[in-house]
């Protein structure tokens, strides 16, 4: 007998060095994980769509709209500069981007944060730490709309486990005093009953409790950091909302311990799991909580917003040491951008470019020379000067902007749409949305090129014509030479080109003053090895032009 209580004994022993070791483990590799990743250019990862139900909650017409944001390849963006370690700040982050405004005060504690968890590398890596405890579970993305409808989640027969549990201490204490057959009877009718209820919810209950754990543990990470002095600057809401959660925490630990108990499966636990479940006890301490956190929803959201806030900080301080150079973006009031130095963030080695524009530009230049990559590169810079308050850049003036677009566009099989139909619907967005409250910056590469060329000219001329009057900024790609003269008055002149080999072509990336001279066109075409006939028939009939 004692040789078996010891070799229990040992092996007892063993699972408990074995189980601490293994978390000593699981740290140190969360550790080295943390302090890797940070600067590091985020693994490629397939589009998570959870992600946008912050935005869907909360989001408003003012920010990107979907055209504008596939224009611009912002899932890839997103992508870029996602290194959050929770669900809430690849939300907020999104939320951000989507948004693609902050006031003045919001963007001066912004910058605050992002600076303080860049500098500061313990700080960084003891945040992370409790922000890896919450995680990305599937179901944490939709917290904010579980919160938004959490009084559906509360029992409906609530008031009657009440009831249900003052008569059995009623029953009890008369068994007890009087010790009569029709007294213990009672007693152990109330207790069946208690049972049955208890047995029938049990399964819809641990449902719902599970949709809420994931809720719990932002609160819990949220005072574990409104602990921390540093934290508690940088976020001064976080401490104020979390210290009104404490009965939440308390009864989410309870049912927590239980379910673990239940989840051992031996059959202590299960006569325990009954023991509770006539008293009631679980479903009435989850119905409590569930009430709380109906009645402080908003208090709840305040504070997944600064946990999602923090998160996407550490992200953005990540996504400025992993580029090659970037800038605070400078805001003012003139009707002006200037950049100097600037790239496009997607691009592994980027060639920057310099501009300064006070009125539209109309950018010419032949095949892939970088016109489409250079409006871009403009646009999605904007974007994150407005929404994350960087740039890739030297250095990027401009004035608080609305970016619309018209780049990719499509037909659309399904809807029965042309290229042309769904161009001009995208033009008339910009139109409809020009106003005098908010400057725009208005994107558009290769302007009507689903219709001829004469027409082309014509319409395009005036809409450019209509748009140089209104207050916006538009950025025009296009391979209509014609337009550069027509509107030179109106538009600033600038291009990209080539530099041709007998074999190949080189490109400079480079932006320059003027308009285009050069073609390339017929020199891809010998390029990618089409035949002898079509290449003479395209120089003649280009000599005729000329």
């Amino acid at each position: 007998m004692i040789t078996a209580l010891l070799v229990i004994l040992v092996l007892l022993i063993f699972m408990e060095v074995n189980r601490l070791l293994s978390r000593r483990s699981w740290k140190q590799r969360l550790k080295i994980y943390i302090h890797e990743k940070f600067g590091a250019v985020p693994k490629e990862k397939e589009w998570n769509d959870k992600v946008k139900e912050y935005w869907k909650l909360t989001g408003d017409d003012d920010g990107l709209d979907d055209i504008t944001w596939n224009d611009l390849s912002m899932n890839g963006m997103f992508n870029r500069i996602n290194n959050c370690d929770t669900s809430a700040g690849e939300e907020i982050l999104y939320w951000k981007l989507r948004r693609n405004d902050m006031e003045d005060e919001e963007r001066e504690i912004f910058e605050k944060r992002v600076s303080a968890f860049g500098r500061d590398e313990k700080l960084r890596e003891e945040t992370e730490n409790i922000l890896c405890n919450i995680g990305k579970e599937s179901a944490s993305y939709y917290i904010p709309s579980y919160m938004d409808g959490i009084g559906e989640y509360r029992l409906k027969y609530g008031w009657l486990c009440r009831v249900l549990q003052i008569l059995l201490v009623l029953s009890l204490i008369a068994a007890a005093a009087t010790r009569t057959s029709a007294a213990e009877f009672a007693c152990l009718a109330v207790c069946v009953v208690n049972l049955v209820l208890y047995m029938m919810t049990k399964m819809k209950y641990e449902v719902e409790l599970g949709l809420s754990d994931p809720a719990i543990q932002i609160l819990e990470a949220g005072k574990k950091l409104s602990e921390k002095e540093k934290i508690r600057e940088l976020f001064p809401v976080l401490s104020e909302e979390t210290a009104g959660f404490k009965k939440v925490l308390r009864g989410s630990r309870f049912l927590r311990t239980q379910r673990a108990n239940t989840a051992a499966g031996d059959v202590g636990a299960l006569l325990l799991d009954y023991l509770m479940g006539i008293t009631l006890w679980q479903l009435t301490v989850y119905d409590s909580m569930v009430r709380r956190l109906s009645e402080k929803a908003e208090e709840y959201l305040e504070v997944y917003r600064e946990i999602g806030e923090m998160d996407a900080a550490i992200s953005i301080a990540s996504f400025r040491k992993s580029l090659p150079w970037y800038c605070v973006p400078e805001f003012g009031e003139e009707k002006r951008i200037s950049v100097n130095d600037l790239y496009h963030p997607l691009i592994m080695k980027p060639v920057e470019n310099s501009i300064d524009l006070t009125r539209g530009c109309l950018i010419t230049g032949s095949n892939a020379s970088g016109k489409s990559t250079f409006i871009k590169a403009v646009a999605v810079n904007a974007v994150l000067a407005q929404s994350i308050n960087t740039c890739a850049a030297g250095k990027m003036q401009m004035p608080h902007m609305q970016v619309l677009t018209s780049m990719a566009v499509r037909d659309d099989l399904v809807a029965g749409e042309s290229y042309f139909i769904r161009e001009i619907r995208y033009l008339k967005r910009i139109l409809d949305h020009l106003t005098e409250r908010k400057i725009m910056l208005c994107v558009i590469d290769e302007i009507l090129r689903g219709t001829n060329t004469g027409e082309r000219i014509r319409a395009s001329r005036a809409i450019l014509e209509y748009l140089a009057g209104k207050n916006c900024i538009p950025l025009i790609a296009s391979h209509d030479k014609e337009l550069t003269v027509l509107l030179e008055k109106l538009y600033e002149n600038y291009h990209f080109s080539e530099e041709m080999g007998e074999d190949d072509i080189s490109f400079s990336y480079k932006i320059m003053r003027g308009p285009a001279t050069s073609q390339n066109a017929v020199k891809l075409l010998k390029l990618a090895g089409f035949p002898e006939e079509i290449i003479r028939e395209c120089e003649k009939k280009q000599r005729e032009a000329v």
